[in-house]
């Protein structure tokens, strides 16, 4: 098999996008990639990232993978998490605050936390194409709509903290943990108690 069957073997494989870094741990010389670009079967979508032309566009795959930094927050990460049914206008992500993208960011709500806040309640979710991202768990949410209440919509706001006694895959231990090291646990409680009355 040589090389440009290798690569078209993954392309169908992965639903159409493939890395360069996947290139060199198979021994792929990277000149294919740039050679199937020009060829128009492959478009370059960030840095050592391209798309077949038959692949599916995953906005939140690309993007988390452009900016490793990020993670999906707020309603983002409710909707990555299959916790709400609405339809998210644009993405939310939360990097630590000395974090600096290169360009502006179009269509993107970016958050700013402590760095030592950064990594609470970080999980993993499937994108509707499949692939991996790092999101805030539903409990991390919580925090986060309860330290930014006065920014939040109410209606979002109320159906988070009533939808999570619905929730399945709820960790209430998780909940005050996370809400403990964020210095949220009284607030937390405190709209805990109402949600469960």
């Amino acid at each position: 098999m040589n090389y440009q069957q290798k690569i078209e073997e993954h392309l169908h494989a992965s639903g159409g996008y493939i890395t360069a870094a996947f290139c060199k741990e198979h021994q792929i010389p990277t000149i294919y990639l740039s050679r199937m670009v020009r060829q128009g079967a492959l478009s370059r979508v960030a840095s050592g990232l391209y798309l077949a032309s038959h692949g599916d566009h995953d906005g939140f795959f690309f993007f988390q993978y452009r900016y490793r930094q990020s993670i999906f927050s707020h309603e983002t990460a409710l909707y990555l998490l299959g916790a709400t049914d609405r339809i998210i206008q644009s993405m939310d992500v939360t990097v630590s605050a000395n974090y600096k993208f290169n360009a502006p960011m179009p269509d993107i709500r970016v958050h700013r936390v402590r760095k030592s806040w950064l990594h609470l309640g970080v999980t993993e979710a499937t994108t509707a194409y499949g692939n991996p991202v790092r999101t805030y768990s539903y409990e991390r949410t919580i925090c986060d709509f309860i330290r930014q209440k006065a920014d939040m919509d109410a209606e979002v706001y109320i159906d988070l903290m009533r939808s999570y006694r619905r929730y399945d895959k709820r960790q209430p231990r998780l909940l005050y943990e996370i809400a403990a090291q964020m210095n949220l646990l009284d607030e937390v409680r405190q709209v805990m108690e109402l949600v469960y009355e």
